[in-house]
């Protein structure tokens, strides 16, 4: 089974990279995400190679506006995407994480539950109407 460790990259480029893989082996197989990886799901007999889903992923990676600090690293059926911020995915999954209940600060990292403390702190930033 091919095995896409991508870690590093947010969810969004999970997503976007999982569908380049599905739409690039056109019917043979689909990229599913399972935790922070994304594993190759066969849906015919062909088997799947992993130079044919390293091809994909790097030609994913070339056209990121910043692609040269992209890397794909194979080592068997095992492939690595490693990214130039590897501290955004986890930026991104920390506001994801937040209970319904607490409001974050779009511009920092403060955190209440208060919705008028909430706006005072946001007008702190310079915004007179909040956000």
């Amino acid at each position: 089974m091919i095995t896409i460790d991508c870690h590093e990259l947010t969810l969004d480029e999970q997503l976007a990279l999982a569908a380049a893989i599905s739409d690039g082996l056109r019917g043979k197989a689909l990229a599913l995400i399972q935790d922070s990886k994304i594993v190759i799901d066969p849906l015919k007999t062909d088997k799947t190679e992993p130079v044919e889903v390293e091809a994909i992923a790097r030609h994913f990676v070339s056209r990121r506006k910043d692609a040269r600090h992209y890397a794909v690293e194979r080592d068997g059926d095992f492939l690595i995407v490693h990214s130039p911020d590897p501290l955004s995915r986890g930026r991104s999954r920390k506001k994801a994480q937040l209970p319904g209940n607490l409001l974050q600060c779009p511009f920092c990292f403060f955190v209440t539950p208060y919705q008028e403390l909430y706006n005072v702190h946001v007008r702190s930033h310079g915004f007179p109407h909040g956000f």
